[in-house]
């Protein structure tokens, strides 16, 4: 029997707000040492998970150099739309 796509959907969104969260708590060194222990041994044995820490800091390091008079009309649209839909009641503080 075939898992839906809804399910699918739904686990793949959770994984990847899960590896985000530790990536995040990982470059904010908000992890217990136990843990950021075992994920940089996990780091030094996957090349693919060291790739994607690597696009991630660099994503935050241009995001957070640009102005917001840089980013084209359509690109901040387009994303305080998103921030707005997937966090309600956040997104009104942002401004871009």
């Amino acid at each position: 029997m075939a898992i839906p796509k809804h399910v699918l959907k739904s686990n793949l969104n959770d994984s990847c707000k899960r590896m985000t969260d530790l990536i995040f708590r990982y470059l904010t060194d908000r992890l217990t040492p136990t843990l950021k222990r075992e994920f940089e041994q996990h780091l030094r044995l996957c090349p693919d998970c060291m790739n994607f820490l690597n696009t991630y800091k660099k994503t935050v390091s241009l995001a957070g150099s640009l102005s917001a008079n840089e980013i084209p009309h359509d690109v901040r649209t387009n994303v305080l739309a998103f921030l707005r839909r997937k966090m309600p009641g956040i997104a009104v503080f942002f401004s871009l």
